[in-house]
């Protein structure tokens, strides 16, 4: 099938490593067409790649980004990679097998790893449904980081909402379920998230404008995605969160039982991040 991959680039430092990785990918029988969008000052998209490179004159939101890529192409498979994910070798072939056996939208997988402790931390805690270790299954929505979809779901949902620039991916497959087009996660397409969340601050802050966005579109998809009632008030949540942490971390561990295996000393920082989601969905106004 032809395949476009699609990467949203704000001057990404590691925009070369992902390139180099795509085309290295093991038994591809045709090269993917690459799309990049966004910017490079840093000129790191090698320049004797086959690339397409659109450059957006200023940053635009992933959201934007994704839209204007996956218009630029009529590849029938359209798979979205974010600019810190390093493909494994087996990551497109990988992703096509999950759709010729007949899944319209795929997630691949996050590597449970990280370059210290809170990079790991960020990765478990954030993206604990789609881990590497965890069975291939339905999911009830996804994330864009590593994520494809057949041509004619594009063309059935519609983009990405570029009004928002945070859980625009949650959104954006919620209303594909909403379509009647179940989200699976297939675990073989993995990526390493090198994202730059390595310090306790910089996890914080990223976990609670997830809670801050996270509550907003669990009450607009409330029928979809899971909305106690307790989201509708902000200052309970506020009040309740060292209650909502303990059952959202146990509800990881409860879920995920490798995680008390394999990676027990991070469950006081999981707690962490989850008060601080709590902080954030508690907030009228975006953290900054």
């Amino acid at each position: 099938m032809k395949t476009a991959i699609i990467i949203p680039s704000l001057n990404s430092p590691l925009i070369d490593r992902v390139t180099t990785a795509i085309l290295d990918q093991r038994d591809i029988p045709n090269l993917p067409e690459i799309i990049i969008v966004g910017k490079d000052t840093l000129g790191k998209i090698p320049s004797n790649a086959p690339v397409n490179f659109i450059d957006t004159g200023q940053p635009v939101w992933a959201a934007i980004a994704r839209n204007r890529g996956a218009a630029a192409t009529n590849a029938e498979l359209l798979v979205f990679l974010d600019s810190d994910c390093i493909p494994t070798p087996n990551w497109l072939i990988a992703h096509q097998e999950a759709h010729r056996t007949g899944h319209q939208v795929v997630s691949g997988s996050v590597l449970p790893i990280g370059s210290n402790y809170w990079h790991l931390i960020y990765n478990l805690t954030l993206f604990h449904e789609i881990l590497s270790l965890n069975p291939a299954g339905p999911r009830n929505f996804l994330a864009t980081l590593n994520l494809s979809i057949d041509r004619k779901v594009f063309e059935t949902v519609g983009g990405m909402n570029e009004t928002i620039d945070r859980v625009e991916d949650v959104d954006w497959t919620t209303r594909m379920r909403r379509a009647g087009i179940q989200p699976y996660f297939w675990p073989a397409a993995a990526v390493n998230h090198l994202h730059k969340r390595q310090t306790p601050q910089a996890v914080w802050h990223d976990c609670a404008l997830s809670g801050y966005h996270m509550r907003q579109l669990r009450l607009k998809h409330q029928d979809l995605l899971t909305a106690p009632r307790i989201l509708r008030y902000p200052k309970l949540v506020f009040l309740l969160s060292p209650l909502i942490a303990s059952w959202a971390t146990g509800r990881i561990i409860w879920k995920r039982p490798y995680i008390l295996r394999k990676f027990w000393y991070t469950i006081p920082a999981l707690f962490w991040t989850k008060l601080a989601w709590c902080w954030g969905a508690s907030q009228t106004i975006k953290p900054r």
